[in-house]
């Protein structure tokens, strides 16, 4: 499990510590800069799920400035600006580098929450994901964001060990953690889409590479963190045929 990645452009000390005290709390990873040179900085050296823009910084506009050449370079992350300015023109300007939101201080804290989180579902859903609203998570081609309390984790698909059936939800055993999301299994192995995992029971949906032993007389898998997954006559065929490596 990864915590979600936050920039936070934002030049005021005392602003900055209560935003990251609250953004902190709810599970995000905040890297602050003081300035757009700064955050370009950052952005050049990692990754980020999410961008908090201030805008003005140093009494200039550079959190638009930041958005605009953002838009010109394509770097394709969501964001929202926070921000106290609560001019028409200002407005209508930061309009047009297309941001999720435009959220006035002072801020309702679970108003900004509600806002990340739908930020990260918009961005990330598409034909083939899950809503946040209905089903708890996103599912993209490398990360689950699932829905905590009111925080939104990050999960790497590579870190789920296995995934079982757990009444109307199913239960996903990741190297972190356990996490619950209401979904069938066949769902989630349609949208998952990789070939790095294989059913191997109606109630168990396993990631191949955390394999350590089979046990085909006793239909039994011994996964990683000495998990153990039951493995049906129905799919173990299917699973040989697919997996050469185990015959």
């Amino acid at each position: 499990m990864n915590n979600l990645r936050l920039l936070l452009l934002e030049d005021l000390d005392e602003e900055a510590t209560a935003l990251i005290n609250l953004l902190e709390k709810n599970s995000y990873e905040v890297i602050r800069v003081i300035n757009a040179v700064a955050a370009e900085q950052e952005l050049k050296n990692k990754f980020f799920d999410i961008i908090i823009l201030d805008i003005m910084i140093d009494g200039k506009p550079e959190g638009i400035a930041l958005a605009h050449r953002l838009q010109r370079q394509q770097i394709n992350i969501p964001f929202l600006f926070l921000t106290s300015m609560q001019s028409k023109a200002i407005f209508d300007e930061a309009k047009l580098t297309n941001p999720f939101t435009y959220l006035l201080k002072p801020y309702n804290k679970l108003e900004l929450l509600y806002a990340l989180e739908l930020a990260v579902e918009k961005f990330h859903k598409q034909d083939n994901s899950i809503s946040l609203s209905s089903k708890n998570a996103v599912i993209t081609p490398s990360y689950l964001f699932i829905k905590k309390k009111r925080s939104v984790m990050k999960v790497d698909i590579a870190s789920i060990i296995y995934v079982e059936v757990k009444e109307k939800y199913c239960k996903l055993v990741c190297d972190a953690g356990d996490y619950l999301i209401k979904l069938s299994l066949v769902k989630i192995k349609d949208l998952i889409g990789s070939d790095e995992f294989a059913q191997t029971h109606r109630n168990y949906l396993v990631n191949v590479k955390k394999i350590k032993e089979i046990y085909f007389e006793d239909n039994l898998l011994i996964l990683e963190n000495d998990h153990q997954v039951q493995f049906s006559e129905r799919f173990k065929n299917q699973f040989i045929k697919n997996n050469p490596v185990y015959r």
